[in-house]
């Protein structure tokens, strides 16, 4: 005999007035109780209220939203329909390479005409765009945008000349990922502590995180310690070293320059970095350890080849989605190594200030940030989307940001281990200022040198410094110097280096 669950009458009113609402060909109504039973019919109500006044209304102008291919388009392009309903302006979607985000976007921003009102981009690009963005507060409020929601690491990105020029629609941080299976299993315990005398658990500082990641190396097995991205993101990877081990000196942790914009690189913690993160690639499977690449990195983790992945939230997210992953169930995820959280790329939206439409286009940037609407992209599944968490909300809301791993205890374990992250006293921010973006392909083109012993640590570090110095000479010292200046003080303001 099965028990009928009786459903609270202001659940049973919800689904009463979704099932009545004449959606005008938006969605189907099949789909509409489909997001209504995943996340709710309030929720699902809250963004499909506005359909029957919204629907009806003549459009306030078509907005041009630009996104990289392969991270959102697919997702946000199923919900243009959405927009028109609850803003009454028609949404067109284009996309561009993840490759081409830099170029691309900075040849539109220069044009007359705008490209895009809206686009996506890396919050270490501001320094280049911040000039031909519009600073959000000239269009509409902070309070529209919702942003004393957003987590507080991110409200300190995407600001230009002390404006905030953008908003984050992606949260990205370094998270460890670790097999349950692995660490927590009795036998590999036991012969861990006795092989390096201490517990084994998930590393809290570089030597644990170094011991557990060749104590799990077993080419023979298929099995490898660890992965990092040793190819085009290597920067982030690098800058990760970097940082901790100035936490760990006791100095201002990722401070490339001085105040006079000097590199900061050629001295002992930059060298015992590099070293560091070279020796790490002993733990990844040697025939990619020397240039792997960030997709085929976590694709070697969902094939259950790697122990622990110091990595970006994406990570975890697709680890354990089972139609992807063969260590959904198997995994848990705890602070990255070292006692600072780093933030690496994420993604932001701005509006053009190019743009002839900045009204329909703060709107656009509004509905999207609002909870409801942001919390279900990040809920819907890996291969629909790659949105990060952002929002304190939804780290608050776990089973409403993550539906699909909430009866494993995966979605709390995730939500509040990300909260500590972004709670902690310590934390990194990317540099964004002009230049960036030469500034970064050095660091990718040197370090890469150092790994494969093409180069010392020294010597990859020198050729980086006189490169940065090259970069900071063509833009103008001085005027590096104030953005710098910005940068440091907003860091210092925030206690990140007190």
């Amino acid at each position: 005999m099965h028990r009928l669950i009786r459903r609270p009458k202001s659940v049973e009113r919800d689904l009463d007035i979704l099932s009545s609402i004449d959606t005008k060909g938006l969605i189907s109504r099949r789909e509409l109780m489909r997001r209504s039973a995943l996340f709710g019919a309030a929720a699902t109500l809250s963004t499909f209220g506005g359909v029957l006044s919204a629907a009806g209304q003549e459009g306030g102008g078509k907005v041009t939203v630009g996104l990289d291919s392969g991270a959102f388009t697919p997702i946000l392009k199923t919900f243009a329909p959405e927009f028109k309903a609850a803003t009454g302006i028609e949404v067109e979607f284009a996309s561009y390479p993840l490759g081409n985000m830099y170029d691309q976007n900075l040849l539109a921003l220069r044009q007359g005409t705008a490209r895009f009102d809206v686009f996506d981009f890396w919050p270490n690009f501001v320094g280049d765009f911040g000039p031909f963005l519009t600073p959000l507060e000239e269009v509409g409020t902070l309070d529209e945008l919702n942003f004393n929601d957003i987590a507080k690491p991110f409200q300190q990105l995407n600001i230009y000349e002390n404006k905030i020029v953008g908003v984050m629609i992606d949260g990205d941080m370094f998270i460890n990922t670790y097999r349950t299976d692995l660490f927590e299993n009795a036998e590999e315990q036991a012969a861990f502590k006795g092989k390096y005398g201490y517990d084994l658990a998930p590393p809290k500082g570089y030597k644990e995180y170094r011991d557990t990641a060749e104590f799990f190396t077993r080419p023979d097995q298929n099995i490898y310690g660890l992965v990092e991205v040793t190819s085009f993101f290597v920067y982030a990877f690098f800058i990760n070293q970097l940082v901790q081990l100035g936490s760990e000196k006791g100095v201002r942790y990722g401070e490339l320059f001085d105040a006079e914009m000097k590199p900061q690189l050629v001295n002992e913690i930059g060298e015992e970095a590099l070293r560091r993160y070279a020796e790490l690639t002993a733990f990844m499977p040697k025939d990619l350890a020397q240039a792997m690449p960030w997709d085929v990195g976590r694709q070697i983790f969902f094939d259950g080849r790697v122990a622990q992945a110091n990595w970006w939230t994406d990570m975890p997210k697709g680890a354990a989605d089972p139609k992807i992953s063969k260590v959904a169930g198997k995994i848990k995820c705890a602070r990255s190594f070292g006692d600072v959280t780093v933030l690496p790329y994420g993604r932001a939206v701005g509006i053009a200030g190019n743009s002839k439409n900045k009204e329909g286009a703060f709107k656009a940037i509004a509905w999207m940030q609002q909870s409801a609407q942001a919390n279900r992209w990040v809920a819907e599944t890996f291969e629909q989307s790659l949105m990060d968490p952002w929002r304190n909300s939804m780290f608050d809301d776990p089973k409403s940001t993550f539906p699909l791993q909430s009866e494993s205890g995966f979605a709390d374990n995730f939500a509040s281990v990300s909260k500590e992250l972004l709670a902690s006293p310590k934390a990194y921010l990317d540099i964004s200022i002009p230049g960036t973006n030469r500034y970064l392909a050095s660091i990718m083109q040197h370090v890469p040198r150092a790994v494969t012993g093409q180069a010392t640590p020294k010597e990859a570090l020198e050729a980086m410094t006189a490169e940065f110095e090259e970069t900071t000479e063509t833009y103008g010292r001085d005027r590096q110097i104030a953005h710098y200046e910005e940068y440091r003080q907003r860091m210092i303001k925030q206690g990140y280096w007190s």
